[in-house]
């Protein structure tokens, strides 16, 4: 085997510092999820560096690209089950993340020139999609938001829209989320001729595990989004749609979007999908249910948790308005120091400068319960609210940690990968 150099060595001795000192920790990101050690095999197969294209009539032998076919077998299966999953009859796993299946979903469902609505920032939109829309030419606005509800205000978009032009496309794209869009009352809004698209992935695994709304059965023509997050699987992206003239366009656009599509994350997105078959619908109502726990134990700790008239949250995210107690960068840093990861962020609506978002689905992947999230709360309580020194408090944390391992954060990983390098047990 050929020798690895010693920057590549040092690299690989960092990624491994990192990995052993991450999978200590808790992490409630939201955007974020455990990876099974099967699902992530394939990266470390010949599929993590082919391209692989199906036949030009859909089907057979690609000869211009040559034994990848069963790798293109792997694609379709995927998406024929994905598709029963989220309620699609077409499913395109091009995208290799969510803000590719963002780019490909505005190039295709909405022309240059055209009136496109999405939600700000300030309401909790994704902060590319206004970037994106305004440099492939559509004339972007803002969808009104309730501040009271923390979703879409209909009778407000109605009053506007009165009399007028329709937009050509409503982009659903709320990373900030608790709770679900009125689809059906959106749709009677903005007509029969108005596109109407929801970015999911935030809630993609909610979706799949029928905790949350279906976007495609109550009203949306296209869906989208990444499969990382709620959705327990690599870092890659998809479209879907029940409409065969929007899956041709759909699929136009991202075959000149994007070139190689990232074979080895559709074997792990395939993986993922067999696990959500087994496990999901139990997994996404473990995750509501946890989020709301842990919003009602911190309410009741004296936490100024957000929703709290609507029950918290019903999904997996939760926002604690954290400036009653500390700025939130100080809280973020009190937290990992005692081992817990999470977002200091601006919060719709919120007049501080930042708060906590917090997301259960990894947690809740891996098996933690109700037990797990008043432990949490009360390891909150510690450091945020009574003051206590994180790293008194550290070891809580490490024992939540070691009970409920972020799926596929063992040794198993580590030692395969290093393996795989060429680096053994002393680091040669």
């Amino acid at each position: 085997m050929t020798r690895i150099p010693s920057e590549a060595l040092a690299a690989l001795r960092q990624a491994a510092t990192h990995h052993e000192s991450a999978r200590l920790r808790l992490h409630l990101v939201p955007s974020e999820n455990g990876l099974s050690l099967a699902a992530r095999l394939p990266h470390l197969m010949e599929a993590a560096v082919r391209y692989a294209f199906p036949g030009p009539d859909g089907g057979g032998e690609n000869w211009a690209w040559p034994g990848r076919q069963d790798l293109v077998e792997i694609e379709r299966a995927t998406a024929v089950r994905l598709g029963e999953q989220l309620s699609a009859r077409h499913v395109n796993l091009k995208p290799v993340s969510g803000v590719s299946a963002l780019t490909v979903a505005l190039s295709a469902l909405a022309r240059p020139g055209a009136t496109a609505f999405n939600l700000s920032e300030g309401d909790g939109g994704h902060g590319s999609t206004r970037f994106i829309g305004t440099r492939l030419g559509l004339q972007m606005q803002d969808l009104p938001v309730d501040p009271a509800t923390c979703t879409l205000d209909l009778d407000t978009l109605a009053h506007r829209l009165a009399g007028g032009p329709r937009p050509k496309l409503v982009y659903l794209d709320a990373f900030m989320c608790l709770f679900p869009v009125d689809l059906h009352g959106l749709r009677e809004v903005v007509g029969p001729d108005t596109l109407i698209h929801y970015d999911a992935s935030h809630t993609l695994g909610l979706i799949a595990g029928g905790a949350w709304q279906n976007p495609l059965s109550e009203g949306a023509d296209s869906l989208g989004g990444s499969t990382h997050k709620t959705y327990p699987g690599p870092h890659k992206g998809l479209l879907a749609t029940n409409d065969t003239g929007l899956a041709a366009r759909l699929d136009e656009h991202a075959s000149h979007f994007v070139s190689h599509h990232h074979p080895a994350d559709v074997v792990a997105l395939a993986v993922a999908a067999a696990e959500m078959e087994t496990r999901g619908i139990t997994y996404a109502r473990t995750t509501v249910d946890n989020a709301r726990r842990l919003g009602a134990a911190l309410a009741e700790r004296g936490f100024t948790v957000c929703g709290e008239k609507g029950g918290f949250t019903d999904c997996h995210q939760l926002w604690i308005d954290i400036e009653p107690l500390m700025d939130a960068e100080e809280a973020s840093r009190r937290l990992f120091a005692a081992g817990i990861v999470v977002n200091a962020i601006p919060l719709p609506h919120i007049t501080a400068s930042a708060g906590l978002r917090l997301g259960v689905q990894e947690l809740s992947w891996a098996g933690m319960d109700a037990v797990g999230m008043v432990e949490l709360a009360e390891i909150f309580t510690a450091v945020l609210r009574d003051g206590k020194a994180p790293a008194a408090v550290a070891a809580r944390t490490s024992a939540l940690a070691e009970a409920y391992p972020s799926a596929g954060a063992d040794e198993q990983v580590l030692h395969l990968a290093l393996k795989a390098a060429g680096v053994g047990g002393d680091g040669t």
